[in-house]
């Protein structure tokens, strides 16, 4: 037994059978199989995220919506051109109420809504 051995570290090539060997063989496509698609998934998703780097670093262009309205939607910063026309200041509004303090429920009421400029503008509202 140890004569087998002995002659396999001689650098006698191992013998398989050609059902072995076909298993072998299919390992090895399956391992590069597996590492090409791996790769290609990753070329092109890397491929696609470069292309929208640069179409929208260089190449896109942000077009205004002609919604009628000057102001920017929730979220969106302001233009120079807005800044340079909004006010300084406080907006216009009444002062904010002292805060109440002693007992009593007028401490515990919510304070009355004060009616808006724009409740009277109603239809039948006596105003044309």
């Amino acid at each position: 037994m140890k004569e087998k051995e002995a002659g396999a570290e001689r650098g006698k090539p191992a013998t398989y059978t050609g059902d072995k060997k076909a298993r072998m063989a299919a390992k090895t496509n399956k391992k590069w199989v597996r590492l090409a698609t791996v790769l290609a998934y990753v070329l092109s998703v890397s491929l696609a995220a470069i292309v929208l780097a640069v179409y929208y670093s260089l190449i896109w262009q942000p077009v205004r919506g002609s919604g009628g309205s000057s102001s920017p939607g929730p979220g969106a910063a302001a233009t120079p051109a807005q800044l340079r026309a909004a006010p300084a200041g406080p907006t216009a509004g009444p002062p904010p109420a002292p805060p109440r303090t002693g007992p009593g429920p007028a401490a515990t009421a919510p304070p009355a809504a004060s009616p808006s400029p724009a409740a009277g503008s109603g239809p039948g509202a006596g105003s044309p």
